[in-house]
């Protein structure tokens, strides 16, 4: 590599924070030293990166693209560094999770808290994204683990490990829906539904389930976050699909009532994936504790 690490690392401040008084009083160098930074780099490279307007910079086309390689080239160097440091000792250290959020709260959450007591000193930074979203960040390093239903499809060399089958349910409250009288899944059509989102796994399958049955559902509302749905649902504003553990785990399970069919609604495969090679040691003893 030609160009100096420096003008890179620059680089990714400037576009980052889209200012270079910003980038300056991070890095504490002046601001003529960014700007001639800046322009050490346009000039080796060949490109303009970055256009100045009234709210600072704005990156190029030649900079998006850059961008992408660079920053990913820094948190494998990041990721390289704290391996290194960390190869013996599980004192210090993050493990960076993509998962969803119903998930996380109603499953991963319980193996978070127990390796804490095991690791105090193991930090945990948890991103809830897109499927999609998260494969891309677990690509470029800035993940190190994703646990979710399948599928997950990944271009890159990946390992896939199966935790835990989950079963699913409608239910509402009973307390607010009153009257309700449904006996196959066909008479869902007749309330308002409160359904994940089309583009989440667990919707895919569940849609797949009752265009089999010849069912149409449309919801009313859809949504990203169980939380959400929840609240929506314990307000008495339709019948939700949730995860079984999610009800059985409210504190006002009581007020709920879970339906279920002759034929078992469609579960969902939650399984453990990532890049074996730049796994550090904290996240393989983390994965072990999920194998268990």
């Amino acid at each position: 590599m030609n160009t100096d690490y420096n003008l890179y690392k620059i680089f990714l401040y400037l576009f980052e924070e889209k200012s270079i008084s910003k980038t300056a009083n991070k890095l504490y160098v002046s601001q003529p030293a960014i700007s001639y930074s800046l322009k050490e780099l346009e000039t080796q490279l060949g490109y303009t990166l970055f256009y100045r307007n009234s709210k600072g910079i704005e990156p190029t086309m030649e900079a998006k693209e850059l961008y992408g390689y660079i920053s990913t080239a820094f948190n494998i160097l990041n990721d390289a560094e704290e391996h290194i440091k960390n190869l013996n000792s599980l004192n210090i250290g993050c493990i960076r999770i993509g998962t969803p959020s119903h998930i996380g709260v109603f499953y991963l959450s319980n193996y978070i808290s127990d390796f804490r007591k095991l690791f105090p000193g193991i930090r945990f930074e948890i991103v809830c994204k897109s499927t999609t979203d998260m494969v891309e960040m677990l690509e470029t390093r800035m993940l190190d683990i994703i646990v979710d239903t399948l599928p997950i499809n990944s271009k890159k060399n990946v390992t896939k490990i199966s935790l835990v089958k989950i079963h699913n349910c409608f239910a509402y409250n009973k307390n607010i829906l009153k009257n309700v009288d449904i006996h196959t899944v066909n008479d869902l059509t007749k309330y308002p539904l409160i359904l994940p989102s089309a583009t989440t796994s667990i919707r895919s399958k569940l849609d797949e389930y009752m265009e089999g049955k010849n069912v149409k559902l449309n919801p009313i509302i859809e949504s990203w976050t169980t939380e959400f749905m929840m609240a929506m649902v314990r307000k008495g504003a339709g019948i939700g699909y949730f995860m079984e553990e999610v009800i059985k785990e409210q504190d006002d399970i009581e007020n709920f009532e879970m339906i279920t069919f002759d034929h078992e609604l469609p579960s969902v495969s939650v399984c453990c994936v990532f890049i074996d090679d730049f796994l550090s040691s904290a996240a393989h003893k983390f994965v072990e504790l999920l194998k268990k």
